[in-house]
């Protein structure tokens, strides 16, 4: 069991920058995810039909659904353009921790505006068809980075964030009440919790993630805390002791027991 619980934060790194919105494009090949970029565990954008797919005239995937059906985040960023769009009507573009970008269009009503934090899951938007659309729908794109003008295919980049389509809210994806951000430089993630688990990746910095569950492992000792408890991060494919999970409580509440 833990000895002693965490009574303070040690600080996170938190970034955000404004930057111009863009017109979507679909005249240059698809782009890919950012080299080294660490996918978050992604949730639902919105129940629905899948009546349009990713193809050359396409650049993302529809989701039909009635007038007012919610929108969520696909995962933790902040909103980089939220207002009037050419085609959309209305639009969100959300910048991830990953580094890439995801974007909602046709909606009837906007949430969230420019610099607001959101996690996955947050509810951002409500369906509508403003703009160049036939009937109620989500329009939903995945991009590399800012300036990129062509999206990467939403199935698959959901995909890897443990999302098929069409989905469910609310159900395999990520919520604002388990989203945190790690602490400390040269922080081990392993195969298990234990001490002499394999090391899948060593983290450099401070770095947001998704925590799916915690368990009970091996006692860690460090900063002049211990604590048994164990976060599994399924975007870093292993765990990380809580003591370097970036939270006051040793066992971190509102996440499931692996």
């Amino acid at each position: 069991m833990q000895l002693k619980t965490r009574t303070k934060s040690l600080g996170v790194l938190a970034a955000a920058s404004a930057v111009a919105a863009l017109l979507p494009f679909t005249a240059v090949a698809a782009e890919s995810a950012p080299a080294g970029a660490i996918a978050y565990a992604g949730a639902c954008p919105a129940a629905g039909r899948v009546t349009q797919g990713y193809h050359s005239g396409h650049d993302g995937v529809d989701i039909a659904n009635a007038l007012y059906t919610p929108i969520y985040s696909t995962g933790p960023g902040t909103v980089i353009a939220s207002g009037t769009a050419s085609g959309y009507g209305q639009w969100i573009r959300i910048r991830h921790d990953d580094g890439t970008v995801t974007e909602y269009g046709h909606m009837k009503e906007r949430l969230v505006f420019v610099n607001n934090r959101v996690n996955a899951g947050t509810l951002i938007a409500k369906m509508g068809s403003e703009g160049q659309s036939t009937g109620s729908h989500l329009h939903f794109e995945a991009h590399s980075s800012t300036s990129s003008t062509r999206g990467m295919d939403p199935f698959a980049y959901l995909a890897a964030r443990g999302v098929s389509l069409p989905c469910t809210p609310g159900g395999g994806g990520g919520t604002p009440a388990t989203n945190f951000t790690t602490w400390g430089t040269s922080v081990n993630v392993r195969a298990d919790a234990r001490l002499s688990a394999a090391i899948v990746r060593t983290l450099s910095g401070p770095t947001p993630v998704y925590v799916e569950c915690q368990k009970r492992g091996d006692m860690v000792h460090a900063e002049g805390y211990s604590n048994d408890a164990w976060s599994y991060i399924p975007g870093l494919g292993g765990y990380v002791s809580n003591i370097y999970i970036d939270h006051p409580d040793a066992w971190l509440p509102g996440v499931r027991t692996c």
